[in-house]
């Protein structure tokens, strides 16, 4: 491929990841945003695809202040939404082990949770039925953001008795 505009006419859509493609977490990338104007110029469909933890919905909310006008976006996928999908559909009523990220902290992992549905936070590895890995700070007791306890991972796995 020599330029975008020379595959614009073979694609109806284009599936653009976000981090090191559209920008670094901080703002745009060079020409990423005027990639996704032209895009948009030519009534092409632009979706974002993102191994985020946080919603879809989040991600196209902060797309403002990295650079970007939102406008031309259909929707956004996201690993974070697929996975509370999956939680809920498969795990509802079961307790989990929850390793996520130290609050405060975005995504939140109280909002993470709620998307999940019924699942029950246990910090007793016995009594996890499974594991569910949102980040890699804390391992997170139940509670609210801020008001759950949290114990540092390398405190968690080392210093059990």
């Amino acid at each position: 491929i020599d330029s975008v505009p020379s595959v614009l006419d073979k694609y109806d859509a284009f599936i653009l990841d976000q981090f090191g493609v559209m920008h670094n977490g901080a703002h745009a990338l060079e020409g990423a945003p005027e990639c996704v104007s032209e895009l948009a110029a030519f009534g092409k469909k632009i979706i974002i695809l993102s191994n985020s933890s946080s919603p879809s919905q989040t991600t196209i909310t902060k797309l403002p202040k990295l650079g970007f006008d939102p406008a031309p976006f259909i929707d956004a996928v996201t690993s974070g939404e697929e996975a509370s999908h999956y939680v809920k559909s498969t795990y509802s009523g079961k307790k989990a082990l929850f390793i996520t990220w130290k609050t405060p902290k975005t995504p939140s992992p109280a909002a993470f949770l709620e998307q999940c549905g019924d699942v029950t936070i246990t910090e007793n590895v016995q009594d996890a039925d499974f594991i569910l890995l949102h980040g890699v700070d804390v391992l997170r007791g139940p509670g609210a953001d801020g008001d759950a306890k949290e114990t540092d991972l390398g405190n968690f796995f080392y210093h059990r008795s």
